[in-house]
């Protein structure tokens, strides 16, 4: 067996494999010794149909193990021999082997790019202060009242921050946004819905959010609101239109008492240990948002150290994937395929760039865990799937029984669980300041 490298790109190579018919037909007398060893045929024992019957009735099955098996052997036997550090196999070109004759196979694979690692070690990082002061720790007891509020009809004209019933309807000159825009409902007409009065966070329209503010049970007031041109929703791009607006209840929101019952609610004994187990959690949390931004910015610092081509196959695999994620968490919120239409081109665009980020992103952090000795241990596939469980609300024998399953699926964790390990490594070795509170 003998073989050539065609260089297509700096990351893809095509192997180009001559398998003499003396190698091809041993394997074919291989494949037909066990065709003829275990198939049934009609006045023969198991076993002992002649082998030149086995072969005229098996023909297209023994052809095609006979194609499956020598295209293996001519990847494996020209991948050891030229020492290539195969990323992916991309495809085979070959035509049909047959016996008595060489058969030429070119196989095409993306290898993994040469490249001298970037300086990874004493990376300066800077995170945001950690301590937790006794006005955090209030101000997070606040919004756990808060949380547990109660809303109190109330008589008076609504103020910021009271929740709202009411009535609205939309009209762009005279006619019901409901018509123009009926699959945004939120723009059109509304049945006693609740809004926050003068929430920035609501997604409603502004003119019903701020107009309410004033306004008490049983007013009626109109309000106008100006879109821009570039809306969401075209057909109210540029345009202003009238809302008219009727109030059926305004609730003042009331914090929940700080008192035995709501300190048992969060299974505490005392206010101390309120205030200790909210100091705990924000300090946690605080920690969290510290690795988060030191990970952000070692990612940023190596991507920007050195640039390298990328296995092609890596990128549309990886924008695929990007794009799959996406259009998963659209469809899920709303959207439609006819959304997805409109902005394929940019949404694709947005896609590969940020997989380009993410395949060279992989390609150093692979490349550093191979110098760091950094791999894979059972332990650090057991917290993940134990961590999967969780959020998943799965047994862990459910997800282990999948990964089984799946080969591809348990290296896309494994991957994962390197690259993590890889970064929090990176992550250790940083110089780090902290940066002074605001």
């Amino acid at each position: 067996m003998t073989y050539t490298i065609e260089t297509v790109s700096p990351t893809r190579k095509t192997l180009v494999v001559t398998v003499p018919a003396t190698e091809i037909a041993v394997e074919e007398k291989a494949i037909l010794g066990e065709f003829a060893g275990s198939v049934r045929l009609p006045g023969f024992r198991p076993g002992k149909a002649p082998a030149d019957m086995v072969k005229r009735r098996f023909a297209k099955e023994i052809g095609e193990e006979l194609q499956r098996k020598v295209a293996s052997q001519a990847y494996e036997h020209a991948v050891k021999e030229s020492k290539l550090e195969v990323f992916a196999a991309v495809g085979v070109d070959a035509d049909p082997v047959v016996s008595g004759k060489d058969a030429v196979l070119k196989i095409t694979v993306d290898v993994q790019p040469d490249f001298a690692l970037p300086e990874y070690k004493g990376l300066p990082i800077t995170i945001p202060p950690s301590e937790v002061s006794d006005a955090d720790v209030e101000e997070a007891i606040t919004e756990l009242r808060m949380q547990r509020a109660e809303y109190i009809v109330v008589e008076r004209p609504a103020a910021a921050g009271d929740y709202v019933r009411l009535n609205y309807t939309g009209t762009l000159e005279g006619k019901p946004i409901a018509e123009i825009a009926p699959d945004r409902t939120i723009y059109g007409t509304q049945h006693g819905t609740w809004e926050e009065a003068g929430s920035t966070a609501a997604p409603g329209v502004r003119a019903v959010i701020d107009g309410i503010i004033g306004m008490k049970a049983g007013d009626q007031k109109d309000a106008t609101q100006a879109f821009p041109a570039d809306f969401e929703v075209p057909a109210l791009g540029g345009h202003t239109a009238t809302y008219a607006l009727e109030v059926l209840e305004v609730r003042e929101k009331k914090p929940a008492a700080l008192d035995d019952a709501f300190l048992k609610s969060l299974q505490c004994e005392n206010l101390a240990q309120l205030h200790e187990r909210v100091r705990d959690d924000l300090k946690s949390r605080a920690e969290q948002e510290s690795l988060g931004s030191s990970r952000e910015q070692v990612v940023k610092a190596l991507t920007a150290a050195v640039d390298f081509p990328l296995p092609e196959s890596a990128i549309e695999n990886e924008t695929q994937s990007l794009l799959r994620d996406f259009m998963e968490r659209q469809m899920r919120a709303g959207a439609t395929e006819d959304d997805f239409e409109k902005r394929k081109d940019e949404l694709f665009t947005g896609a590969r760039q940020a997989a380009n980020g993410r395949v060279k992103l992989l390609m150093i952090l692979l490349k550093i865990a191979e110098k760091e000795a950094i791999k894979v241990e059972n332990d650090d596939l057991n917290r993940r799937i134990m961590q999967e469980a969780v959020m998943t609300r799965q047994r862990p024998e459910q997800i282990v029984k999948r990964l089984q399953e799946d080969r591809t699926l348990l290296g896309h964790l494994q991957r994962a669980i390197l690259h993590a390990k890889t970064l929090d490594f990176i992550v250790a070795q940083a110089k780090v300041t902290v940066a002074p509170a605001a």
